[in-house]
């Protein structure tokens, strides 16, 4: 994929998980990303209404320059009803319990879960 395409995704409502070597969907069948991988870098948020491309290009190329591990994954996902925007770096665990543990303690509203593609709120 492409930042440009990503942003497409974001303005339509939908979010995304992708690698950060190569901004490919992360297919894992199992696992749970959990957001907040990087408390120095934090968490990108804007209303969708107000998120140019602009400043989506520069927050993901802000995220792509600090992933470190295979196991991090760029996210993005859009609260409803408010049309929050987020952007963050996050980690992908196997267990549910330690990525709720780990969410809990980053204080994070949710995880993802990839085998069931859905979010779970805390």
């Amino acid at each position: 994929m492409t930042i440009k395409s990503l942003y497409f995704l974001v303005q339509e409502g939908e979010g995304f998980s992708v690698r950060g070597n190569d901004l490919l969907t992360y297919a894992a069948k199992e696992g749970y990303a959990v957001g907040g991988a990087e408390p120095a870098v934090g968490v990108f948020k804007c209303l969708n209404d107000d998120l140019s491309f602009r400043i989506f290009n520069r927050e993901m190329n802000r995220l792509l320059s600090v992933v470190t591990h295979p196991n991090q994954v760029i996210g993005a996902w859009v609260d409803d009803p408010k049309g929050v925007v987020y952007l963050e770096l996050s980690d992908v665990v196997r267990s549910k319990k330690v990525a709720i543990e780990l969410a809990q303690a980053r204080g994070e509203k949710a995880i993802f879960d990839f085998a069931n593609s859905e979010s779970i709120y805390l």
